[in-house]
């Protein structure tokens, strides 16, 4: 059985999902196997991993599927490890054969019930089956396959470990499954022989969403969105048993609107029924205080609720019954349950009146006073004016330091206890718009069709205008916002007129409309006072606002005011967020780079995903552009699993734009188009999506050389996103758009773009702006036939980075620098910035541009002897001509025998497609050939 085999085998095997580098391990161990040598190999993984049902299916192709292949197996089982020999049995009286033979051989176990046993019998025991299975193996390879080898009886244990220890270059692969939380039932002798060195571990890792998606599109037709998938992932730990069970059991509709929580599944619910019949009364008391508790379930916590007095004896009781454990860590000490799901099977059998007793003891027994009136509301299935109050009154101090979930709980259950329907309405909607705040808009969306049946009013537009915004619906926001104000009444309710006009701040710098954005704050902050939610949040975007209309000092200044105004909470994360994005900007990246990382996280001090989100994406920029790539590429991995179940495209483009990019340069191009498709929007989007959308794509095709392609997605930023007298752009594109157009020999054009984006009025020149104009400047003179001056100017770009940790625009400046050189003829001047560029993109592990500059330093002719040598057949089949070629026919021929066309291969050297052409021609007749099939075929036959 080869691993190819066994994995297009199990492709069809739909309940197998994500399990295929497994197989395709244990198929690759096999076949070292059958060369003979023995092998042991540990599955391990929690209950629900799906280490059995790997281990039955292998075993499974190895009946059916191999040829000499004899299976011997075993299955551990608490109630028969109290016999000594149970499991040693099992493998002896299995039929070693594929067929259905009548099994004819092997020992014989001993008549009489099995006790245990001495030393001297074990030894036995084991050189018998030792014995046992150098027989089979003669005649081909064995699997001895132990399922759950922790449930073993000791004595089996024992056996099974001697015959591992002793047998040396026969056909036998010992195949165990173990779950390591039950590690400790296996003698340590055994134990440390099976995580040790000379057993192979295979860790039966949980599903990614991706795969969870996988596995509900092929065994049950659902196409689960990415927000259920993580969702499930979530719930389950990512174990295959529960989710497969789940998506079975669960209605197909389930799947398609936001969830906050999932049932237990019905085997989870039958586990947990069984195990508290059988329970002492202090265990079921002490697993329904924990249940009731949630997060807050300490022990003392539980002792109060639960009323038992020796709460560590029933822990120590659900220890043993696999139902719950405690905790313990330098943060905190909790009882949690086993397997997830089981609080919520727990929970919904606990009795209606207990339960609202339970919650009455423990809104006494917990400190915080958001779960105490969690608890009281829980206790509350009626209606409660005074408990509404308290709760609106605790939103309200929580919007004032930011923590906007905690708002939005508080008062949608306001909500339902208000007696007043205007009361109820009024406290809905509001809770509406503070899930929007907390950047939770997938459960947001799912009270959108109850936000559009209320009456309408100033509020309801706003939500509806928030909501749209943060989704990335420019035009439905832009009137439901406009609705909103013109029915509001400043005088009357400035508050309320505030909220809306901070709505307009967001939608303003989703446009990157400077007016905009300081108009709106302006009135904003007129309307109240400083350190209110709509102050703060208008203050926080005001500064870029100023920078967008070129006032860069004022919108430096806005900061220090604003950060004077932060408080030391949720709410200063939007001003950390907006000073980082200015920042950046203004080539204070260092400085940028401490307000992302402080404005991220919101675990601790609550905030709002959106603007953790917001500076996430920006952080992972910010190390793009100080060649921190491996911190942009953890940084996206991490946030982009937040983006994604969030669903909050209005961030989409601006994290996977950098994305793109960055997988682009290091040459993994499946992954960079999955991101370029990740950040594509539809047209009429906001601008701060459309722009970097583009320049995923931009980036894309620039670093495959396909500058006509990158021209073409460039060219209408030119009019989305123009640089005037009164707008400064946000988004460092012109210098690209300059190179595309240089590259594809539209000189004119790139001249009059060039001189009019020079000619602007700058308040302060920002050093990388004005290094991006001088290498385009530079770039476009050697185009034009002035290398001269193209050096200063190229050499002008890198003083201005001089003192700056910009390794990244270094490098591509550099680049441009050396191949515009080496197409003018200065060979030396081109291969010692080639050599620079070369370094720092190694430095970086940008691979194609590695590449692309040992292409170009091989072309100038010059300190190619440390270059890696590409196995140049070209070479070679010149050599055997007894003939010379200069540097750029090697590395036109080079291309062209690889398959490029004279035009990609004029636009990777920099050269116009008549050279290449020129090139060509002289190359056929040095080598008497006539054509680039000739030239191909003597390239393979140089390899």
């Amino acid at each position: 059985m080869t691993a190819g085999s066994v994995q297009g085998d199990i492709g069809a095997d739909s309940a197998l999902v994500g399990r295929d580098g497994v197989f395709a391990q244990l198929a690759e161990i096999l076949r070292t196997v059958r060369k003979g040598k023995v092998a042991a190999v540990v599955l391990t993984g929690p209950a629900g991993s799906g280490k059995t049902a790997v281990l039955e299916s292998f075993l499974e192709h190895c009946r059916t599927g191999a040829r000499g292949v004899r299976v011997l197996s075993a299955m551990g089982d608490e109630w028969e490890a109290q016999f000594a020999l149970a499991g040693y049995s099992q493998l002896m009286l299995t039929p070693p054969l594929r067929s259905a033979k009548a099994y004819d051989g092997g020992p014989h176990l001993p008549a009489g019930p099995l006790a245990s046993l001495g030393t001297d019998q074990v030894v036995n025991y084991a050189s018998t089956l030792g014995t046992h299975l150098e027989g089979l193996q003669s005649h081909g390879s064995v699997v001895v396959a132990v399922d759950d080898v922790h449930k073993l009886d000791v004595e089996s244990l024992r056996i099974l470990t001697f015959i591992m220890r002793r047998l040396h270059g026969k056909k036998i692969l010992f195949l165990l499954t173990l779950d390591p939380a039950d590690a400790q039932r296996i003698p340590a002798g055994v134990l440390d022989y099976l995580t040790g060195h000379q057993v192979v571990r295979i860790p039966m890792e949980p599903l990614t969403p991706q795969q969870v998606q996988e596995v509900a599109r092929r065994l049950h037709g659902i196409d689960l969105s990415v927000t259920a998938a993580h969702g499930l992932v979530r719930h389950t730990g990512g174990l295959p048993q529960p989710v497969m069970e789940l998506l079975r059991e669960l209605p197909a509709e389930t799947w398609l609107s936001w969830f906050p929580s999932l049932p237990p599944t019905s085997r989870l619910r039958a586990r947990v029924h069984s195990v508290l019949d059988f329970a002492s009364p202090a265990l079921v008391a002490v697993a329904e205080a924990a249940s009731v508790l949630g997060r807050s379930a300490g022990l003392h916590e539980v002792a109060a609720v639960s009323g038992v007095e020796s709460v560590l004896d029933a822990l120590d009781e659900g220890h043993r019954a696999g139902l719950l454990r405690l905790s313990v860590d330098q943060a905190r000490s909790a009882v949690v349950f086993v397997e997830p799901g089981t609080a919520e099977a727990i929970y919904e059998q606990i009795v209606p009146s207990r339960r609202i007793a339970l919650h009455r003891l423990a809104a006494e027994a917990v400190q915080p006073e958001g779960e105490k009136l969690g608890h009281r509301v829980s206790a509350t299935p009626e209606g409660d004016q005074a408990l509404a109050e308290e709760l609106e009154d605790f939103a309200g101090r929580q919007a004032a330091v930011g923590a906007w979930q905690d708002v939005a709980t508080a008062l949608f259950s306001a909500s339902r206890l208000s007696l007043d329907i205007r009361a109820r309405n009024d406290r809905l909607l509001r809770a509406v718009d503070a899930l929007v705040g907390a950047g939770n808009i997938a459960e947001a969306q799912t009270w959108s069709a109850a936000v559009d049946a209320l009456p309408p009013s100033p509020l309801r537009s706003s939500v509806l205008g928030y909501l749209s915004t943060v989704s990335g619906q420019n035009d439905s926001a832009q009137s439901q916002l406009e609705m909103a104000w013109r029915t509001s009444n400043p005088e009357r309710d400035p508050k309320a007129a505030a909220r809306v006009a901070q709505r307009f701040v967001l939608h303003g710098v989703a446009s990157w409309d400077g007016p905009m954005i300081t108009g709106w704050a302006e009135r904003a902050m007129s309307l109240t006072e400083p350190g209110t939610p709509a102050h703060v949040e208008s203050e926080a975007i005001y500064g870029l606002g100023l920078y967008a209309r070129g006032r860069l000092g004022e919108a430096e200044a806005s900061y220090q005011r604003a950060f004077g105004h932060a408080a030391e909470n949720a709410q200063k994360q939007r001003v950390q967020m907006g000073a980082g994005w200015l920042a950046l900007r203004l080539d204070n990246v260092e400085s940028a780079l401490v307000n992302f990382e402080s404005a991220a996280p919101t675990e601790y001090r609550g905030g709002s995903l959106r603007i953790s989100l917001w500076a996430e994406a920006w952080l992972a920029r910010t190390h793009l552009v100080l060649g921190n790539w491996d911190a942009a590429a953890a940084t996206i991995a991490r946030s982009s699993v937040r983006l994604e179940t969030s669903r909050m495209p209005l961030i989409r483009p601006l994290l996977y734009w950098t994305a793109a990019e960055l997988w682009s340069m290091r040459g993994d191009w499946d992954r960079a188009r999955y991101y370029v498709s990740q950040a594509a929007v539809q047209p009429g989007t906001y601008r701060a999506m459309q722009v970097p959308a583009s320049l995923a794509r931009a980036r894309f095709h620039e670093a495959r050389a396909d500058y006509e392609s990158a021209l073409a997605v460039l060219q209408p930023l030119t009019e989305l996103d123009p640089w005037t007298e009164d707008r400064v752009s946000f988004w460092p594109w012109q210098d690209t758009y300059i190179n595309a157009l240089v590259m594809t020999d539209q000189l004119d054009t790139a001249e009059a773009f060039l001189t009019s984006f020079e000619g602007l009025r700058r308040e302060r020149e920002v050093p990388s702006d004005m290094a991006r104009m001088a290498w385009a400047r530079g770039r476009l003179l050697a185009a034009q036939g002035d290398p001269d001056a193209a050096r200063e100017h190229f050499e002008a770009a890198l003083g201005h980075l001089r003192g700056l940790n910009r390794p990244y625009l270094r490098a591509r400046i550099s680049f441009a620098f050396g191949q515009s050189m080496r197409r003018a003829g200065k060979r030396r001047l081109a291969s010692s910035v080639l050599r620079a560029a070369r370094d720092l993109y190694d430095s970086l592990g940008a691979a194609t541009y590695v590449e692309r500059c040992d292409r170009e330093l091989k072309a100038t002719g010059l300190d190619v002897g440390n270059l890696p040598d590409p196995a140049d057949a070209v070479l070679t089949a010149v050599r055997d001509h007894h003939l010379q070629l200069t540097a750029q026919e090697q590395a036109v021929a080079e291309l062209v025998a690889g398959g490029a066309t004279n035009k990609e291969a004029a636009r990777a050297l920099f050269l116009a497609e008549k050279t290449v052409q020129y090139h060509l021609t002289r190359l056929y007749r040095k080598m008497g050939i006539r054509s680039r099939s000739e030239l191909a075929a003597a390239f393979r036959a140089g390899e």
